[in-house]
């Protein structure tokens, strides 16, 4: 027991088990034809890397294709069989909305593909680059800390809550379109996913570089005056400054790619959110699929925000860190690499504005919030005065 027990150990830590959430997260999407591509070790040099699958990419788009005009078909015959045009409104703008994400993700796969990846691999790339500058060791690897675990964990219970309204007992034709539907707006769903854990990444690789400056760094800076100038503490001052400015062009292309179908998505989940409101309340049908449906497309929302807080929050942090303050030297060209850095975090406040309509913090979930009190309240009274409780 004593040779297995630290093993174990080495295991059952944060940022390992974050890892191995973030793979399941992976192999999700990649069931439901969202992810097309696989992530492996390449062979020359064992360092994880993303790379293209064409034959499943096909396959996923096609099955995409036939999903979405089956669940349209299906969906709007579905839709004729009740009277109440104000819910057959919300069930037309689910539609629209869940066949105009559908398209944009085929077209992602299809135009963008060469450009997720290497967004994808450029992260890879920024992990492995903070792992040899802090000298991170085996037993640290992994994907943040208890942060990030408990926002994957809730992440994957609401990804796990989708299939809880699915049954078996059903006729072949319901069945089949219950399949499209499910297959449908999982996807739908996936780009706020995708933006969770792109936001989520962002956030650590800024939480382990500023906590390397300040506790590393900071130390080999201030030993330069009394033991010269030391060529490694500059070297990694350099690497630093690289590191945070990859990090901020890695975040600028992420939602150059992201934003568009951010902001629809979002917009899909509010109107969804507010369909099965009306459903529920005016059909008297409380059942715990449907309102766990509601707490699930809210709690996306709020891990969402949270993500983009923790980036947004070590964006913040690295102008507190007081780098001009450090000593790098005599070198002329020590100072005009800070003075540049410095100057330039002016110009590069990490801000998530989806096409500059809103902005995706705290307040976005307190927005969802209010909305949905004032709208249930509604609803509430709507039924009463019209008899229907």
């Amino acid at each position: 027991s004593t040779v297995v027990m630290p093993r174990v150990s080495t295991w059952l830590n944060a940022p390992r088990i974050s890892a191995g959430l973030l793979r399941v997260c992976f192999y999700y999407a990649t069931v439901f034809g969202v992810v097309t591509f696989r992530i492996g070790l390449r062979d020359d040099d064992c360092q994880l890397v993303a790379c293209s699958r064409n034959g499943y990419k096909w396959l996923s788009m096609l099955i995409r294709v036939l999903g979405s005009c089956f669940y349209g078909y299906s969906y709007g015959a579905w839709a004729d069989q009740y009277t109440d045009w104000y819910l057959r409104l919300f069930f037309g703008l689910r539609l629209v909305g869940c066949l105009v994400c559908s398209a944009i993700i085929l077209v992602l796969q299809l135009c963008y593909e060469k450009r997720i990846l290497h967004l994808i691999n450029t992260f890879f790339a920024l992990f492995r680059r903070l792992r040899r500058l802090t000298g991170t060791t085996l037993e640290e690897e992994g994907f943040g800390g208890s942060l990030e675990l408990t926002l994957l964990s809730v992440k994957l219970l609401s990804l796990a809550f989708v299939f809880l309204a699915f049954r078996l007992q059903y006729s072949p034709w319901v069945l089949l379109t219950m399949l499209c539907d499910l297959y449908t707006s999982i996807g739908t769903g996936m780009i706020v996913h995708f933006c969770f854990v792109g936001y989520l990444s962002i956030g650590v690789l800024y939480a382990a570089l500023n906590r390397y400056v300040d506790q590393q760094l900071r130390s080999q800076l201030s030993s330069l005056p009394h033991q010269g100038a030391d060529v490694q503490a500059q070297a990694n001052l350099d690497e630093c400054l690289a590191i945070y400015e990859c990090i901020h062009q890695v975040t600028r292309s992420f939602q150059q790619l992201f934003d568009l179908p951010l902001c629809l998505s979002l917009v899909q989940n509010l109107s969804a959110m507010a369909m099965v409101s009306y459903h529920a309340i005016m059909r008297r049908e409380y059942h715990f699929s449907l309102w766990g449906l509601v707490l699930k497309l809210l709690i996306d929302v709020i891990l969402l925000t949270l993500a983009v807080h923790v980036a947004v929050s070590g964006s913040r942090l690295v102008r507190r860190l007081s780098l001009e303050n450090y000593a790098v030297g005599q070198t002329k060209s020590c100072h005009i690499t800070l003075e540049i850095f410095l100057g330039r975090l002016n110009h590069q406040q990490l801000r998530v504005c989806p096409l500059g309509l809103f902005e995706v913090s705290n307040e976005l979930t307190l927005f969802f919030l209010s909305a949905m009190v004032t709208y249930l309240t509604f609803l509430v009274q709507y039924g009463i005065q019209t008899k229907q409780f």
